[in-house]
């Protein structure tokens, strides 16, 4: 098995011959298994572009995407997902219809499923697992409360916490979390802040899209830095701080290293 679980290949991305992500040499980066990479830049870098082409939301022009060997290139979303790859958006997303907990629920597979298993019981025991599992997540984001109100009745921040609920319960092999402290009040960034930390030390990858540079660099142990597309720096939070090409770019001239 490689240490290198997701690698990025002079990736280019180009919409109607303007080339949003790749630069002039392409973009080039790769994680190590169990890493916690940030992902930071100025708005309109190509932080969200880099998450779709990593996710399979989007195909690169040139260039490829590798997850644990497999070139995604030719893979739908639902492949990569089941690859063990699991994300989240900038805008939320949720089943307004649906409860809460069963908005975490919809999207684990019964194990034992048709009319034979309900006969021998074991769609209830299957049932009873999932909704264990959906529980629990629901707890580690601090939601268990809220298990059985409408989505609809949700704040904008815990329906971010829903979200990664919504991942930890697939217990993915790489977590893309995009802007998770947006609209969050403190409490919460605090319990996502220590669940990001259990999930790295536990030797879950991540990759975060995040302006909460505070919140970010006392999480991430490598951080990579867009400009308009491309990589501008890649290294520890503490040579990211003081990189001069970053301060200038991006941290602004007069931050404190």
């Amino acid at each position: 098995m490689s240490d290198t679980i997701l690698q990025l290949d002079g990736v280019v991305k180009e919409f109607n011959g303007f080339r949003a992500v790749g630069g002039e040499a392409g973009l080039t980066f790769d994680l190590k298994r169990g890493g916690f990479l940030g992902l930071i830049g100025p708005n309109g870098a190509g932080k969200s572009t880099t998450f779709n082409l990593i996710s399979g939301v989007l195909t690169p022009t040139m260039g490829k995407v590798t997850f644990d060997g497999t070139d995604l290139s030719a893979l739908s979303i639902a492949e990569t997902a089941a690859l063990g790859l699991g994300r989240t958006f900038q805008t939320p997303r949720a089943f307004e219809s649906l409860s809460v907990i069963d908005n975490v629920m919809v999207g684990l597979e019964h194990e034992a499923e048709g009319p034979l298993a309900a006969l021998l019981g074991r769609w209830t025991q299957a049932e009873k697992a999932l909704t264990g599992k959906a529980e629990a997540a629901l707890e580690r984001v601090g939601l268990m409360a809220r298990r059985n109100d409408s989505v609809s009745n949700l704040s904008g921040g815990e329906l971010r916490m829903l979200e990664v609920a919504r991942q930890l319960v697939r217990e993915p092999q790489i977590l893309l979390l995009d802007e998770p402290t947006a609209g969050v009040d403190p409490t919460l960034q605090g319990k996502l802040s220590a669940i990001l930390a259990e999930l790295h030390a536990a030797g879950t990858t991540l990759i975060v899209v995040e302006h909460n540079l505070g919140f970010l660099m006392q999480l991430a142990d490598s951080i990579v830095v867009l400009q308009n597309g491309a990589l501008l720096a890649k290294g520890t939070p503490d040579e990211i701080r003081s990189d001069p090409e970053v301060i200038a770019a991006y941290l602004g001239a007069d931050h404190e290293a």
